[in-house]
């Protein structure tokens, strides 16, 4: 449970940093403004961050498509989830890490020019 706990906080962190640091960025551009460096490099750090989490918990993920894990209450009745579902769930995951480490590489880059 903790595991679980530390995660969620960090993944609302990491959404919450991607967010609000593209509205400042947004509106930066928008009024004219130039924002302080750390301001500017906020949306890249919180990809970062939401990339190192994501490729923290692809092993455990993993584990639960090969060993075929139940998650339990995450069904009615507490059925078993077919492994498709882990499959699935792991071509997304690639494409999120992808996304994620684009998205990095491309802000931290905009930031560092301005």
């Amino acid at each position: 449970a903790f595991h679980v706990s530390w995660t969620g906080v960090a993944e609302v962190a990491g959404g919450a940093g991607l967010f609000v640091g593209s509205i400042i960025l947004g509106i930066a551009a928008a009024t004219g403004v130039t924002l302080p460096k750390p301001l500017r490099q906020l949306p890249a750090l919180a990809s970062l961050g939401l990339f190192l989490l994501t490729w923290a918990v692809t092993p455990a993920n993993i584990y639960m498509y090969t060993h075929g894990a139940q998650m339990i209450g995450l069904t009615p009745g507490d059925q078993p989830i077919p492994v498709e579902f882990h499959a699935v769930r792991g071509a997304l995951q690639v494409i999120l890490l992808s996304l994620l480490w684009g998205y990095y590489r491309s802000s931290w880059a905009d930031a560092q020019r301005e």
